[in-house]
């Protein structure tokens, strides 16, 4: 599978015009480069904003590359991804509500190296993302390898991954899950932030506002299809009840099976490195923002929806949720998980507890994922009114693809009771 889209995709140059070099310079990197190469010079640099336009939702990102020559004379080149909340954000309050910085500074500096250190006592050494360099507060900036130089890169999310690709997340995705569950039953509670954050927003007044009005566009936009007309009265039937009806999708059971989930596993957020034949021999997730505590089988299904070609999307479904079982299994004894470890059947009662995430990651991140590159993709265009909103929705909703996609989705998670909530 073609290796064609990279992760420094979060910025849409049009909006992207403020000036940062006052923040992003050479200065920013001298402790960093001390610490990677010791004493040594630098003898160029250069910052030029990601320039992936309509793929703009949350950060900016900069690649940063620097030419420096070692105290034993040597020439190399550095390169690191700035990731920076953008100033003058007119969603800044949202995202701030969010917590997305501070959440993702957390799993990049405190949760993921505890992580990969559960795994190093056990002699498997694993990564789970990229190497986090420097946090900045003040400005909201992380500073991060950056993986292009190790030749990851995503795939083309529009096309979706082969079975090969889809399992090797599967299988990571299985070991971070599994070193969650372990370092929670050692370690105590998550942060409240990552424990309960998530769940408080989207019982809050602002989320409940925009859920009507967001469903309702899908609806509009539904009943324009030349399929699925069945599903219409069902999805309009639920417009004045999905605020509580997203509530409880993601109020956590504790009787269940828990782990510290992704929150945001799809295509873009993850970065594969190929060996010579394009065979996929590593992976790694980027993108940490909205990281919470839940069941693992959403991020299953978030990611089996969104992320996976059309042809073994539905059909290897179930296959999917057995491959990550097995993996999970696998992990949790490896880690010497203190508790009874899930069975299959567990993972298969969750998914159809919880299996209307298959209707919301449907119209949600699948519809964003098979989008052509639109140069409207901004989070005030998705829940907004205005002409730009008007034809980025109109480009999500009526995309052929998106419709070919739910032709196979809804009838699955109709199937399975999804519309009894």
């Amino acid at each position: 599978m073609p290796a064609k889209e990279n992760y420094n995709r979060d910025i849409n140059a049009e909006n992207a015009s403020e000036d940062v070099s006052h923040v992003i310079n050479k200065d920013l990197f001298v402790d960093i480069l001390e610490k990677q190469f010791g004493k040594s010079t630098i003898k160029n640099f250069n910052s030029v904003k990601s320039s992936g336009v309509g793929e703009n939702f949350m950060s900016w990102m900069y690649p940063v590359s620097i030419d420096i020559e070692k105290e034993d004379g040597t020439l190399t080149t550095a390169r690191y991804i700035v990731k920076m909340m953008p100033p003058n954000d007119p969603n800044g309050e949202f995202k701030k509500n969010l917590r997305a910085y501070a959440k993702e500074v957390e799993m990049y500096s405190k949760v993921i190296p505890k992580f990969q250190e559960i795994f190093h006592e056990r002699n498997v050494e694993i990564n789970f993302a990229p190497k986090c360099w420097k946090v900045v507060e003040e400005n909201e900036i992380l500073i991060i390898e950056d993986l292009k130089a190790r030749k990851f890169a995503n795939i083309n999310r529009r096309q979706g991954m082969d079975m090969e690709h889809a399992e090797l997340v599967l299988k990571r995705i299985a070991q971070f899950h599994a070193a969650s569950a372990c370092i929670y039953e050692r370690d105590g509670k998550y942060s409240d932030q990552l424990m309960n954050d998530m769940y408080r927003k989207i019982k809050e007044g602002g989320f409940r506002t925009l859920q009507p009005i967001i469903w309702d566009n899908i609806c509009n936009h539904l009943r324009q299809w030349n399929s699925c007309q069945e599903y219409v009265g069902l999805m309009e039937g639920l417009k004045d009840r999905i605020a509580d009806v997203y509530v409880e999708l993601f109020k956590k059971d504790l009787s269940e099976f828990n782990v510290l989930l992704h929150g945001d596993l799809w295509a873009n957020n993850i970065m594969f490195q190929h060996d010579e034949n394009g065979k996929p021999n590593d992976v790694l997730f980027v993108d940490l923002q909205i990281s919470r505590y839940g069941s693992p089988v959403q991020d299953l299904i978030y990611f089996i929806v969104s992320s996976t070609e059309m042809s073994i999307k539905i059909k290897e479904f179930d296959h999917f949720i057995k491959f990550y079982h097995t993996e999970l299994v696998k992990n949790l004894k490896l880690l010497k998980y203190p508790k009874a470890i899930p069975r299959l059947i567990d993972l298969h009662m969750a998914v159809l507890k919880r299996c209307f995430f298959g209707i919301t990651t449907s119209f949600g991140v699948m519809a964003i994922a098979l989008l052509e590159p639109n140069e409207n993709a901004d989070i005030s265009n998705f829940i907004g009114d205005s002409k730009d909103g008007k034809k980025f929705k109109e480009a999500l909703y009526m995309n052929s693809k998106l419709i070919k996609a739910c032709e196979l989705t809804l009838p699955f998670f109709y199937n399975k009771g999804a519309f009894d909530v």
